[in-house]
């Protein structure tokens, strides 16, 4: 029961028209007490980038029901969905956010950073963001450095909100990194630009008409 309850607010917002009917057979799936069928469809939208979904997943086994009740699953899927702009696993977090074991923390980060760091590679651009959010927020230690990369070519392919992003991170380097950082996210973005099989971006004509843009960077 109170399972459903929490859910009734997704089933209301509509998900996704791509997942919907899978989706809502999850909901009718849990609201008759099939809680177990319902987390094996979820894990499947969620899997596929159904970031509701994520969150659905995330609640179940953080109560567990329909699967074993495991704090360090429920962290890794409430951070799919809130990375995705669930803004509803915000509470969840709140309660199971952050593991006082920090390994465990750290292997989630790593899982997250798996997920996205080949959409990123790729060009996806909210992938970009994402993981730099990963090294930033997930992370025990944040990798700053990387972070400004990722945030420095998301906003170079005009991914939005990544130029607000990129300045929040640098303004939190050490005064003695900022350029550093500067500098190797020109490198990143040069060495991502070669990387694509046929560079989209009309910045990476510039930087790699240049090729010692950065080099005097460390």
């Amino acid at each position: 029961m109170r399972l459903s309850l929490v859910l009734l607010p997704l089933v209301l917002n509509a998900p996704s028209p791509v997942w919907a009917d899978g989706f809502e057979a999850a909901v009718a799936a849990s609201r008759e007490g099939r809680h177990g069928e319902a987390a094996a469809v979820f894990h499947d939208l969620a899997r596929a980038g159904d970031a509701e979904a994520a969150f659905n997943l995330a609640l179940l086994f953080a109560t567990g029901v329909g699967l074993p009740q495991n704090r360090t699953e429920a962290a890794y899927w409430a951070w799919r969905a809130r990375l995705a702009d669930v803004r509803a696993a915000d509470g969840l977090l709140a309660r199971i956010w952050p593991l006082e074991d920090t390994a465990r923390r750290d292997a989630i980060a790593q899982r997250l950073e798996a997920d996205f760091l080949p959409l990123a590679q790729s060009g996806d651009g909210a992938a970009m963001l994402q993981l730099a959010a990963v090294l930033t927020v997930v992370r025990e230690k944040p990798d700053l450095l990387r972070a400004h990369a990722w945030q420095s070519i998301a906003a170079a392919l005009d991914v939005p909100g990544a130029v607000g992003a990129r300045d929040a991170t640098l303004a939190a380097l050490p005064a003695p990194d900022k350029v550093r950082a500067q500098d190797e996210a020109l490198i990143a973005f040069r060495d991502w630009c070669i990387a694509q099989d046929k560079p989209q971006a009309a910045a990476c004509r510039v930087v790699l008409l240049e090729p010692q843009a950065g080099q005097e960077a460390g």
